[in-house]
């Protein structure tokens, strides 16, 4: 983890032009404003988080848009426009990026050309999920071209938290989405840990590491689920979800929340948890024995795999243009992973084997998700092992200075990015989230291009990602 850089570059050219090429040599991971600076975010190999920073003059000179050559920046840059009023020279889409104030929404763009139609799925969907509009511009049953509109619910969690004492607003933070409860809790705790300058102990690191891959193992179980669902296999789809169910209990016995809130938190991980390791290695290991038999099963349907070949096909070319993260970087041919990338915490010592697959469809994502499954039970299983039953140490009591730092770690979904920025008395005066969904769902958007209408239920649910990442 690398605290935010200050430095300043006179030429707003050059600083774009120094970000677009820091892209061919880091990751880039998004970026943010605040009211005094820009921030583009990267990582680096076996190190962590930095960034590329400069002061704010928008208001007299517009900064260049990143987003007209990295595509991938062009979510984040049209963000700053709306929230933070960063003034932007080129932006290749300068939409609002949700709903303004007086409750427009922004415009879809559709495909125009002879025998094409428009059609919108949402905002208000069937079942329990939150609201989005897909517009699908389609010839005859292919579709063109995919719009995508979320914000709908847009909470301004990120505002309302500025002027909190920043070791409480880790409350707030576990709850942005319920999906990424533990990732994320995870970076903002490893953030605020930097500026205070506390080494954890060993043994909170294996307990959080157990615990992020909890949240892996009943996430992952979810996806595959609806993706069978997708496929329309009725009995993969139930028997994943009643899966799913067995590690959500297993997380409230070994964690006291089936979500894990508040399970990690800012200094340690909260009292009590992994507190009877015994019987949470016996569900453990009846979990990952049932899970095996699930996996088998479900792959070895050829009927439904065959739904899953050649579906949603997101290109390596794509994937990188776009920033894609998590299981959708790894199934198109993308080798980062930054629990092995960039290592923290337990994962120093027990090196994470990273899944690949190559043909970027809906089955490359389901296979890279087998295969995380199956990793996260050795992981669990190694990590409970070197815990034995010893007591866990209380939290930390932080002291805050006043200074901003960075984290990230490796959520279900990909790579989940935290900065915070410090002010007098350890209170917040910037908070920024930029999560695995909020990357990828550009690329949902664009792996339905080429395929058929009745297939986006299918293709969506592969990525399965959360609009309340988004609407933070």
């Amino acid at each position: 983890m690398t605290a935010v850089s200050d430095r300043e570059w006179a030429d707003p050219e050059a600083f774009t032009a120094r970000v677009t090429a820091e892209c061919d040599r880091a990751v880039p991971l998004g970026a943010y404003a605040d009211d005094r600076a820009v921030h583009y975010l990267f990582l680096e190999a076996n190190s962590g988080p930095y960034a590329l920073s400069r002061r704010r003059d928008d208001a007299v000179r517009p900064l260049p848009a990143v987003s007209g050559s990295r595509p991938l920046f062009s979510w984040d840059e049209r963000e700053m426009a709306q929230e933070r009023s960063v003034r932007f020279a080129r932006l290749p889409d300068a939409r609002p990026f949700r709903a303004t104030n007086d409750g427009t929404i922004p415009t879809a763009v559709v495909a125009e050309g002879e025998g094409l139609m428009h059609f919108v799925v949402g905002p208000v969907h069937a079942g329990i999920i939150e609201p989005g509009r897909f517009t699908i511009s389609s010839g005859g049953e292919t579709v063109v071209h995919l719009d995508a509109q979320l914000g709908y619910q847009h909470r301004g969690v990120e505002l309302l938290l500025e002027g909190l004492p920043a070791v409480d607003a880790a409350w707030q933070v576990a709850r942005i989405c319920g999906a990424c409860s533990a990732s994320r809790s995870f970076a903002y705790a490893r953030a605020l840990e930097t500026l205070a300058g506390v080494c954890i102990e060993r043994e909170v690191e294996l307990a959080r590491l157990a615990l992020a891959e909890l949240e892996r193992v009943y996430n992952h179980l979810a996806d595959l689920s609806v993706s069978a669902a997708g496929a329309g296999w009725g009995p993969g789809f139930a028997k994943g979800m009643a899966l799913k169910e067995e590690a959500m209990r297993l997380c409230a016995l070994s964690a006291g929340h089936r979500l894990l809130f508040d399970t990690i938190v800012p200094g340690g991980v909260r009292s009590g948890v992994l507190a009877d390791r015994k019987q949470s290695r016996a569900a453990l290991a009846a979990l990952e024995a049932a899970v095996e038999t699930y996996l088998t099963r479900l792959f070895g349907t050829t009927s439904m795999t065959a739904r899953w070949h050649r579906a949603g096909i997101v290109r390596h070319e794509t994937a990188r243009a776009l920033g894609a993260v998590g299981p959708t970087h790894r199934a198109s041919r993308g080798e980062i992973d930054v629990r092995a990338f960039a290592p923290y915490g337990a994962y120093r010592e027990l090196p994470v084997r990273v899944a690949h697959a190559a043909s970027g469809d809906v089955l490359a994502r389901c296979r890279v998700k087998r295969d995380e499954l199956r990793e996260s039970f050795r992981l669990l299983r190694e990590a409970l092992a070197e815990l034995g039953d010893a007591a866990l140490p209380d939290a930390w009591p932080l002291e805050l200075p006043g200074g901003a730092a960075l984290a990230t770690v490796e959520g279900p979904r990909g790579a989940e990015t935290v900065a915070v920025h410090v002010g007098a008395g350890g209170r917040l005066e910037r908070l920024h989230v930029i999560s695995a969904s909020y990357r990828n769902w550009p690329l949902t958007v664009r792996a339905m291009e080429g395929n058929i209408v009745p297939d986006f239920p299918l293709v969506n649910k592969s990525f399965n990602l959360c609009y309340a990442c988004v609407d933070r």
